[in-house]
């Protein structure tokens, strides 16, 4: 009976070690986090006015903070500078929930049709812009999640579906992208240029609609030993 119970002491403490080795293994590094969660989370966002201006505001529940985000007939972004290596910090998360979808019936064109109630940008830049890469994220109404198209602003501009589809709007849903694999996929090689900014958008200007989305706890890191992997 002793040796027994030795036996289970053992067995357990190996499945305690186990779990916690597991547990650090997947433990995040971040570089960043936007909680936006204090009054001035929005002040180091810069705009980017493409057609009309998208009113991006702070708003709180409680605590929590979040970016709102209203589009009528408008397109613009708020972008965030930060420099790194996609291979270094390849991971990026964040919440969102789409509150309305822009009204596709009238679009006729591409253009038209690319519209989206939120988009998360991981920007690539160059000294030309037809140079710089652009990997988007977004949250379609119909097509499937996974694909990866190219935007008809440019083939520079890779769209990947990461969410789809109206059976989740309304709700808070969380993603969690691997950038480095992504533009490995997108692009078709490595990238040769660090990131040097992420960005929201919400945008209904080409079908001259309205739109509405909240953005939420945006965040880059690093899995510990995925680097090493990746290396």
């Amino acid at each position: 009976m002793i040796q027994l119970s030795k036996f289970k002491s053992s067995i357990a403490i190996f499945i305690l070690l186990a779990a916690l080795l597991c547990s650090a293994h997947a433990s995040i590094v971040y570089l960043r986090k936007f909680d936006f969660n204090d009054s001035d989370a929005l002040d180091k966002w810069g705009k980017m006015i493409l057609n009309g201006q998208v009113q991006y505001m702070l708003m709180k529940y409680g605590k929590n903070g979040f970016v709102e985000a209203q589009s009528d007939k408008t397109c613009s972004a708020i972008y965030y500078k930060i420099g790194f290596k996609p291979k270094d910090y390849p991971l990026l998360s964040w919440k969102w929930k789409v509150l309305k979808f822009p009204d596709l019936s009238q679009a006729k064109t591409d253009k038209e049709r690319n519209d989206y109630a939120a988009r998360v940008y991981v920007i690539f830049p160059f000294l030309c812009f037809s140079s710089s890469k652009f990997i988007e994220y977004v949250w379609s109404e119909d097509m499937p999640v996974g694909s990866v198209y190219d935007s008809p602003e440019g083939n520079n501009i890779k769209m990947i579906v990461a969410r789809s589809g109206k059976v989740d709007a309304g709700q808070w849903v969380c993603e969690t992208r691997n950038v480095y694999d992504d533009y490995l996929k997108a692009f078709g090689k490595e990238p040769s240029m660090s990131v040097g900014a992420v960005a929201i958008m919400c945008d209904a200007d080409g079908s001259k609609s309205s739109a509405e989305a909240i953005f939420d706890d945006i965040a880059i890191g690093n899995e510990e030993g995925m680097k090493r992997r990746i290396d």
